[in-house]
């Protein structure tokens, strides 16, 4: 049981990691095309917020992301 609890861990850990990284490139890659940051300390902030963002939310998404894997294989 905790084989599969730490497969599905690990399963919702990557689903969320590429899903949260793509969200990220697709919002900074919006952001340059619409030119909102002028300057290179602004842009360098924006790819920070990014990161922190990401670094932060992956973990939690994968949790719930085990939730219903969890639930979806029972």
């Amino acid at each position: 049981m905790l084989a599969q609890i730490l497969s599905l861990y690990l399963q919702g850990l990557m689903l969320t990691s590429i899903l949260v990284f793509l969200l990220g490139a697709i919002w900074l890659f919006i952001r340059a095309i619409r030119k909102k940051d002028k300057t290179l300390k602004a842009r360098q902030a924006t790819l920070y917020e990014a990161l922190v963002i990401s670094v932060m939310t992956i973990p939690i998404l994968s949790f719930a992301m085990m939730g219903i894997l969890l639930m979806l294989r029972v």
